[in-house]
């Protein structure tokens, strides 16, 4: 046991000590040199008074103490609920920036290799490895809205050199062949049938849009389906900390400070995307309505340029707020 301990123990065993000294000691002097026998019942009735006050004054410090111990408790209550918020915010933040820590090693882990015709007769591969793939994703998203957009379906198969029939006649004849030839190896290349060629044609600017990203979606979603789905995880999971934090609170002014925390969060997001990883996230979002809305929640593709987009028919998203590059420098 502590010293600290031995010595509140020992004051309070003085305090009872002079308390009965004091108690007898009165009753003593009382019944030796002040009243005569006779006349101390009388005398004793009088304390009736003096004992139901301080029976009162022991009830009303029982009451108070009562009062203190359940302020002292609301204290620790409130305490613990502090601590505990801190502990959840913590939580958060590592959570968070591990997450964010992920999404830029998938970036970079992205290996790919895109195959087109380098010229009349010749299918070539070129490797996009890392950031280097959103580099190269507006250039394919374009090639495939130049194919379905074309008046003809145009077949393809491999120039054989034997049947000169098919070869061209000239540099002009040979430049019309091969863009011919690029858009039926796009056509080929993306699995492009000739019915979804078809269906292209009654579509609006920003269907086709969605319907050409789809199309490079399926042939490219073993590389960027997991970088997406993890973005889509880190917005979702801001979101609903965001909700959380938000339960019982009604006060205006709380509820902003926790929309700007937020958002600085969401802010965080961003500044790890460069603007073709922005590009990309657009067309994605055009075909996962999800995505899209936590996109618009937290104004993810703000910084994106209007002139940025393969056309500007296709800035056609209600929500999306994008800018000219004008404005955006202004």
């Amino acid at each position: 046991m502590k010293k600290e301990n031995y010595k509140n123990i020992g004051q309070f065993i003085l305090l009872i000590m002079i308390v009965l000294i004091i108690w007898f000691g009165g009753w003593w002097y009382i019944d030796s040199n002040i009243l005569p026998i006779n006349d101390r019942g009388a005398f004793g009735d009088k304390f009736g008074f003096s004992n139901s006050l301080f029976s009162a004054l022991a009830l009303a410090g029982i009451i108070y103490s009562i009062l203190l111990q359940q302020k002292e408790l609301n204290l620790q209550g409130k305490e613990l609920s502090d601590t505990r918020d801190e502990f959840k915010n913590q939580n958060f933040q590592t959570t968070f920036f591990n997450l964010l820590t992920t999404q830029s090693r998938i970036a970079d882990e992205i290996r790919i290799s895109i195959w087109n015709l380098k010229s009349y007769d010749e299918e070539v591969s070129k490797d996009f490895n890392g950031r280097r793939f959103f580099n190269q994703s507006k250039s394919e998203l374009s090639r495939i809205i130049i194919a379905l957009n074309n008046k003809k379906y145009l077949p393809y198969s491999r120039w054989d050199e034997s049947d000169d029939q098919h070869g061209p006649s000239s540099d002009y004849e040979s430049e019309i062949l091969s863009t011919d030839r690029n858009i039926g190896f796009t056509l080929r290349y993306y699995g492009i049938t000739e019915e979804i060629w078809k269906r292209s044609k009654k579509m609006q600017p920003i269907e086709i849009a969605k319907l050409s990203y789809g199309i490079f979606f399926n042939k490219f979603n073993y590389v960027s389906g997991h970088y997406f789905r993890h973005i889509y995880h880190i917005l979702n999971f801001l979101s609903n900390t965001e909700k959380e934090k938000h339960k019982n609170i009604t006060d205006a002014e709380k509820i902003n400070e926790i929309n700007k925390e937020f958002r600085q969060y969401a802010d965080f997001v961003q500044a790890q995307m460069s603007a073709p990883e922005l590009f990309l996230l657009f067309y994605n979002s055009l075909t996962f309505p999800k995505l899209q809305l936590l996109l618009i929640q937290y104004q993810i593709l703000e910084n994106l340029p209007v002139e940025d987009l393969i056309s500007p028919a296709h800035n056609a998203v209600e929500g999306f707020i994008l800018k000219s590059r004008k404005d955006l420098i202004n």
